[in-house]
C-alpha cells in the first residue's frame, strides 16, 4: 500500500486527490492565477507524509490555508460546502500538522456522516488535503455563473467581502451583491457601504475569467476568488455548482428582434408555464392549426417544420403578432388593428400595418374568408367525426404506445385546425361590434363593457353548463338528509367516496352524468401533465363542497340576474349581428370542448407510455414524460438513455417558471418583470370590464384552483386568470376579478352567463388585494377598489 505522500498543485495528472484540488489542477490548466500549493494523499490521523516540511518549505513556509479535498466533494451531486474542516492563517510546521489533523478528523464528525448519507448513501470517504498559500485579500467572494436560485444561464452572481471571504461562505457578512448578464452588463446591484468593494474595471475581470473557466469545465460553475492587496486576482476553487436544474430558458423559441410578441388570449388558454411535452404537443397543434387554417383563407404561409406563430419563453407561450398580421394584409375586411382588437383587447402602436397584397387577391381572400366563418357548422361536425374515431391504445411496449402516438399526432394537429375555423367568427365578430359602437375610434372602458353585456345574452352555451351541472347536483344534494354530514363537511376522500354511493341516491347518478358530459375538462386542460376531472374529481368535489355549505347556510342559489342589452336592441346593425355572435359564442364553446376531449385521449396515451417508460427502466417515474418533447421520447427509445435525467432535471426548474409575470406586448425576448399596478385618480386598479354589473363584498384571493374550495357565497373571487376549470365555483361567487383576460376568454362567457360583473386584465389584482379585505368591483367602468 502506497502511504502518505505530498503532491504539487501543477504535477498532478491522473491521481485521485479530491474534488477541490481537482478543481484547481483544472484553472492551473487553463492559465489561471492559482495560489502555489500542494496535496497531502493517504494522510492518517498520527501518520502524515515525511517530505510535509519540504513541500511547505517550497510555496514560502508562510501562512497557508488548509483546506479538505475529499473524494466526491465539490461535485456536482454535492459539495459538501462547510461539511469538513478548512483551517487559515496557519503558519509553521507544528501548526500546519495540527491543521492537517484537524481536517482529517472532520471525515467522520456527525455533521459530515449526516450529509454523506442524505447525498451519498456512503459511509465511507477517502480524505486527501489541500495546502495553499494565503492570498493578502482586499477583497474575496464566491461567483457562480448560473443563477444558482432559478438556474438561469444567462445571469451570473457575483457576492464580494472586504477582506477574506471565509466571512461571506460561513454566513457571517453580508456582501454587495451584483447579478450581471453575460455579456458584463449590470443588471441590479446591492451595495453594503457608500462605495462598492470592487471596482467596474474587477468585476469585468471577475466575469471574464468565469466565463473562461466555464468554457473549460463546459458546465456551470461555483467558483471562489480573492483580490490581493496588489490588486491581483487569485483564484481559489472552481466546482459544478450542485443540484442545478435544467436551463429555464433551454427550450426557447430564438427570438427575432424585429417580432412583436404578447401573451394575450394565448395565456388565457394556456395560463403559466407548459412542460416540455405540452410544447412538442399542444403548442405545435396552436400553431400548425393556425398555418391550416391562414393558407385556407389565402395567406401566403410556408411550409416550415418551424413554429411560425407561437414561441416560448421561460415556458410560457406567447403570440407572434409579426406573423399573425399576415392575414391582415392577406384579405379584404381584415386588417391589423381588428386583429389586434380580437386578440388583446386595443390596436397595438409598436405593430407596423402589414404591406397589403394586391386589392384584387385581398378581395379573392375576403371571400374565402367569408365562406370559411359560414362552414362553421361543417368544421364543427368534422370535428365531432374526428374525435369519435380516434383510438389510441392504452397497452402494449412503449415502442409500440410511442409509434401509437406518433402516427396519430397528424389528428391533433387537424382538431386544433378545425376548433380554430368554427371558432374564428367569435374572434372576428367581437371587434366588429367594438367598432359599430365606437364609430371607428378607439374603443373605451364603456364601450367593452356595452360589448360585454351584449354577449351575455348567450343561451346553451356548453362551458355554462359546468356550472349549472354543479347548481343541479347541489339541488339534488340538498334533499338527502345526510348530505352535510357525510358530503359537506366530510373529508374530500370520503365525501367522493359517498357521492359514487348508492346512499347519495340521485345525486350519484347526476354526478356520474356530469363525469360523462364534463369529466374531460380542468383548470389549463391543454396542458398534458394536467389531470381531467374524470381522474382527478377532487377540485370539482370541493366546489361541490363549498357550494353546498353555502346553501345549507344562505339558503337559495346566488345569482344576478342578467340584464338585457338595450343598446343592440335599437341599433339595426347590431340587431343583426348579435344572434351571429351569440351563435359563435356556442360554437365556439363546443368545438373547445371537443378539442380537449381529443387532448384527453392523448394525455391517457402518454400516461400509459410513461408507465411503461418506467416498468422498461427508460425514465425514473411515469410523471418525468411529461419533461421531454415528444421528438426526445422516441430519441430515448432508440437509446438516449442520458434524457431520463435531463427530465428530472427540467421538473425542477418549472416551479421557478409558472408564476412568472410578462410584458403584455414586447419585442425580440421578454424579461419577467415585477407589475406595477395599473390605476386611476381614485387608487382603483384598472382593467378591462367584461361582464357589466357592479357589486361591494369581501374579496376571496385565490392562486390555485385548490384554494377555491375555501370560498363563500357571495364573495368576490379575485385569481389570476380563470379558464374553464374554475367555472363550477360561479354560482357561489358575487362577482369575478383577473390579472389577465379577455372579454371572449372562458371566465369571461360564463360569468356573462351568469350575470356576475367581471373585470380582467387588472394585472395585479390578486397581489394588491388580500382575502377579506371590502371591495367594489365595477363591471360597467373596469375598476376594482378597496370600499
Amino acid at each position: 500500500m502506497t502511504g502518505p505522500r505530498c503532491i504539487p498543485l501543477e504535477a498532478i495528472s491522473n491521481e485521485a486527490v479530491g474534488g477541490k484540488a481537482e478543481g484547481l489542477v483544472r484553472l492551473l490548466d487553463y492559465g489561471f492565477d492559482v495560489p502555489p500549493g500542494f496535496v497531502v494523499m493517504g494522510a492518517r490521523s498520527g501518520r502524515l507524509p515525511d517530505d510535509l516540511d519540504a513541500h511547505y518549505a517550497r510555496i514560502g513556509a508562510g501562512k497557508v490555508a488548509v483546506r479538505s479535498s475529499a473524494i466526491g466533494e465539490d461535485s456536482g451531486d454535492a459539495s459538501f460546502a462547510g461539511q469538513y474542516e478548512t483551517v487559515l492563517n496557519v503558519e509553521g510546521s507544528e501548526a500546519l500538522r495540527s491543521a492537517i489533523e484537524d481536517c482529517l478528523r472532520s471525515l467522520e464528525n456527525a455533521r459530515a456522516l449526516a450529509y454523506r448519507d442524505e447525498q451519498t448513501g456512503q459511509r465511507e470517504a477517502q480524505m486527501n488535503i489541500v495546502v495553499q498559500r494565503m492570498v493578502d485579500a482586499r477583497a474575496a467572494g464566491v461567483l457562480f455563473t448560473a443563477h444558482p436560485v432559478n438556474a438561469r444561464r444567462d445571469q451570473i452572481v457575483v457576492d464580494a467581502v472586504t477582506g477574506l471571504g471565509e466571512a461571506l461562505v460561513s454566513g457571517r457578512a453580508v456582501p454587495d451583491h451584483w447579478l450581471v448578464a453575460r455579456d458584463g452588463s449590470v443588471i441590479e446591484r446591492e451595495l453594503q457601504g457608500d462605495e462598492p468593494i470592487l471596482s467596474d474595471a474587477e468585476l469585468a475581470r471577475l466575469v471574464d475569467g468565469a466565463l473562461r473557466a466555464e468554457t473549460g469545465y463546459g458546465a456551470p460553475l461555483d467558483m471562489e476568488w480573492a483580490i490581493d492587496q496588489d490588486g491581483s486576482l487569485r483564484w481559489l476553487q472552481a466546482r459544478p455548482i450542485t443540484q442545478l436544474p435544467a436551463d429555464p430558458n433551454e427550450l426557447d423559441t430564438k427570438p427575432n428582434p424585429d417580432d412583436v410578441y404578447t401573451w394575450c388570449n394565448i395565456g388565457e388558454m394556456m395560463p403559466g408555464a407548459v412542460t416540455p411535452l405540452t410544447f412538442s404537443v399542444t403548442a405545435r397543434g396552436i400553431d400548425l392549426g393556425m398555418q391550416g387554417a391562414y393558407r385556407r383563407m389565402g395567406a401566403k404561409v410556408p411550409h416550415s417544420d418551424e413554429l411560425r406563430y407561437v414561441g416560448m419563453y421561460f415556458g410560457h407561450l406567447f403570440l407572434n403578432l409579426s406573423n399573425l398580421s399576415e392575414l391582415a394584409s392577406a384579405v379584404a375586411g381584415s386588417n391589423k388593428s381588428q386583429m389586434c382588437i380580437a386578440l388583446c383587447g386595443r390596436d397595438i402602436e409598436e405593430l407596423a400595418d402589414p404591406e397589403p397584397e394586391p386589392s384584387w387577391r385581398r378581395a379573392f381572400n375576403g371571400v374565402r374568408y367569408f365562406s370559411l366563418l359560414v362552414s362553421a357548422a361543417k368544421h364543427r361536425n368534422d370535428l365531432d367525426a374526428l374525435l369519435g374515431g380516434l383510438n389510441l391504445p392504452a397497452r402494449g411496449t412503449a415502442r409500440q404506445l410511442y409509434r401509437a402516438i406518433d402516427e396519430n399526432l397528424p389528428q391533433i394537429w387537424r382538431a386544433y385546425e378545425l376548433h380554430l375555423l368554427s371558432s374564428s367568427s367569435a374572434g372576428a365578430l367581437s371587434p366588429i361590434l367594438l367598432g359599430v359602437l365606437a364609430k371607428g375610434e378607439e374603443p373605451t372602458q364603456a364601450h367593452h363593457a356595452e360589448v360585454a353585456d351584449m354577449l351575455a345574452g348567450a343561451k346553451d352555451v356548453e362551458s355554462a353548463d359546468i356550472a349549472e351541472g354543479v347548481e343541479r347536483l347541489i339541488d339534488l344534494l340538498l334533499v338527502q338528509e345526510r348530505a352535510e354530514e357525510a358530503f359537506a363537511t366530510a373529508d374530500p376522500d370520503a365525501a367522493l367516496a359517498w357521492l359514487c354511493s348508492n346512499e347519495a341516491g340521485e345525486a350519484s347518478l347526476e354526478f356520474a352524468q356530469y363525469l360523462a358530459r364534463h369529466g374531460h375538462r380542468a383548470v389549463r386542460e391543454l396542458e398534458l401533465r394536467q389531470k381531467e376531472w374524470a381522474v382527478d374529481p377532487a377540485p370539482l368535489i370541493g366546489s361541490l363542497q363549498s357550494g353546498l355549505r353555502a346553501r345549507l347556510e344562505f339558503g337559495a342559489r346566488h345569482r344576478p340576474a342578467t340584464r338585457p342589452h338595450a343598446a343592440a336592441q335599437g341599433h339595426p346593425i347590431l340587431r343583426r349581428l348579435l344572434p351571429l355572435a351569440h351563435a359563435a359564442i356556442r360554437t365556439r364553446e363546443h368545438t373547445k370542448s371537443a378539442l380537449v376531449a381529443v387532448t384527453t385521449a392523448f394525455k391517457h396515451a402518454y400516461r400509459a407510455l410513461g408507465s411503461q417508460l418506467m416498468e422498461e427502466g427508460c425514465l425514473t417515474d411515469p410523471d418525468a414524460i411529461f419533461f421531454l418533447t415528444h421528438q426526445e421520447l422516441g430519441e430515448l427509445l432508440v437509446g438516449r438513455r442520458e434524457l431520463s435525467d435531463l427530465a428530472v432535471s427540467r421538473r425542477k426548474v418549472i416551479d421557478y417558471q409558472m408564476p412568472l409575470h410578462f410584458p403584455e406586448v414586447f419585442r425580440d425576448r421578454p424579461e419577467p418583470l415585477g407589475l406595477e399596478p395599473f390605476t386611476n385618480g381614485d387608487g382603483a386598479l384598472v382593467g378591462k370590464p367584461v361582464s357589466r354589473g357592479k357589486v361591494t363584498g369581501r374579496a376571496r384571493v385565490v392562486e390555485t384552483l385548490e384554494q377555491a374550495a375555501a370560498l363563500e357565497a357571495g364573495e368576490i373571487l379575485i385569481a389570476p386568470i380563470t379558464d374553464v376549470g374554475w367555472t363550477p365555483y360561479f354560482s357561489l361567487i358575487a362577482g369575478l376579478a383577473t390579472d389577465v383576460g379577455s372579454a371572449v376568454s372562458h371566465g369571461a362567457v360564463v360569468a356573462r352567463e351568469y350575470g356576475l360583473p367581471a373585470v380582467v386584465n387588472l394585472r395585479v389584482a390578486t397581489t394588491s388585494i388580500q382575502t377579506g379585505d371590502l371591495v367594489t368591483l365595477d363591471g360597467d367602468r373596469g375598476t376594482l377598489t378597496r370600499a
